[in-house]
């Protein structure tokens, strides 16, 4: 049996388990102070990993230029813990010492998770892998930091993420040593922002940021992530016409 076919049962078996298994706010609950999550919708991490959230397809002529959108990336060596929710495959980060910058104010990195191919899309055209880095500020806020990946050379980081996925059933994977950053464009500098809510029954307002510059993984690694992706045919397509676009903000 190939390794991707071992890799599809085990989060197939493993969809329910997860959540029934976790109380609510139990992927934070190990990693991250309580009180920095307490202004969230309750049912936020369910909801943002995407697994009823609509595709976005951004208008991108519609995209108002701002020069006061600053956008920074400070992410650093962490540990974390490597969980498969039968949907997609999430990190969460054990301290909040990586975070972005997003005009003067700070959003510390949560999580991030996988979703192929791309639940956004620019001007209808979409990506066969996407990044969502979630942070979170002192108040509740949501940021979402939204990396196209190309088909292209492999990536060295999803190669240690899928060397060292857990392979049984309800298994959490702590490792050490990682660095988000390395998941970056070469550039950060040039970015969309627009925000909506997530659908019901999670309500919190999120603000998007969507990178304009992507990065690369391997066709092989591409395709072994796509194997491990729930169905969402059922979802709608929310058109998105009202976002800014900043190109002058710093770099990573």
């Amino acid at each position: 049996m190939s390794f991707k076919k071992i890799l599809f049962g085990l989060f197939t078996a493993s969809t329910l388990f997860a959540y029934e298994q976790m109380p609510q706010n139990a992927s934070h609950g190990n990693f991250i102070d309580q009180d920095k999550w307490k202004n969230l919708d309750p049912n936020w991490i369910y909801c943002e990993s995407g697994y009823n959230q609509n595709f976005l397809n951004l208008h991108t002529k519609n995209a108002k230029h701002s020069q006061n959108l600053s956008l920074g990336f400070n992410y650093t060596n962490d540990s974390f813990g490597l969980i498969n929710d039968g949907y997609t495959i999430k990190m969460h980060f054990a301290s909040n010492g990586s975070h972005i910058l997003l005009n003067d104010t700070i959003y510390h990195l949560s999580h991030f998770h996988f979703h192929a191919p791309s639940k956004v899309s620019i001007d209808k055209k979409t990506y066969p892998l996407e990044v969502h880095f979630s942070h979170v500020s002192q108040k509740g806020d949501v940021v979402v930091v939204v990396l196209f990946l190309q088909e292209g050379v492999e990536n060295p980081f999803i190669k240690k993420i899928m060397r060292a996925f857990p392979k049984k059933e309800g298994d959490k994977l702590y490792v050490q040593g990682l660095n988000a950053n390395e998941l970056l464009p070469n550039s950060t500098h040039d970015f969309y922002l627009f925000k909506n809510k997530l659908n019901k029954p999670c309500q919190q307002k999120i603000t998007w940021v969507v990178l304009k510059e992507t990065s690369h993984a391997s066709k092989e690694q591409i395709q072994t992530i796509q194997v491990l992706m729930g169905k969402n045919n059922e979802l709608k397509t929310e058109e998105i016409q009202t976002l800014k676009q900043s190109d002058h903000s710093s770099s990573k």
